[in-house]
């Protein structure tokens, strides 16, 4: 049931590093966009054995700051590594925003990267997954989309 939430509230894609220089410096790149505020964050319940898991887990631990609408959406990307048993893998940082931000805003967002990453501190990986992404540089965009409007699209239907 929580994944089944967690689905509705992201739209994820994962996509891995093109070439094998980029791969070792950058490693996998994981993309959530975030629709809406997330009310109750909380740690993953069910294994992850998937990159899709990792990326549903992460937005389950993700609560957003409330979002600026004179300033627009801040969205961020950080990088993390963990060991094969789910636990860190040295300290996650945060490497960059989409727009300037504010010392204030910088604070605000470190602080929102601090506490997703502890709740998530220890991802339930399965065997295989843990041996899969063991000390691999994981970067994680978050993006913002809780302002934006999106226009209203019908698919047209052919009568009959």
């Amino acid at each position: 049931m929580r994944r089944a939430a967690a689905a509705s509230f992201i739209a994820a894609i994962a996509v891995p590093a093109l070439c094998a220089t980029a791969a070792r410096a950058q490693g996998t790149i994981l993309t959530i966009e975030i629709s809406r505020s997330n009310a109750r964050p909380h740690a993953p319940t069910g294994s992850i054995n998937t990159l899709q898991d990792l990326m549903a887990a992460f937005a389950g631990c993700w609560a957003p700051p409330p979002a600026d609408t004179s300033r627009g959406p801040v969205d961020l990307t950080f990088q993390v590594s963990f060991k094969r048993s789910g636990e860190l893998f040295g300290k996650p940082r945060a490497i960059n925003f989409a727009r300037q931000v504010t010392d204030k805003e910088r604070e605000v967002y470190y602080r929102a990267v601090a506490e997703a990453v502890e709740r998530c501190a220890k991802m339930p990986f399965t065997e295989t997954m843990g041996g899969a992404v063991a000390g691999r540089p994981f970067r994680v965009n978050f993006l913002d989309r809780r302002n934006t409007k999106r226009a209203g699209f019908t698919w047209p239907t052919e009568k009959s």
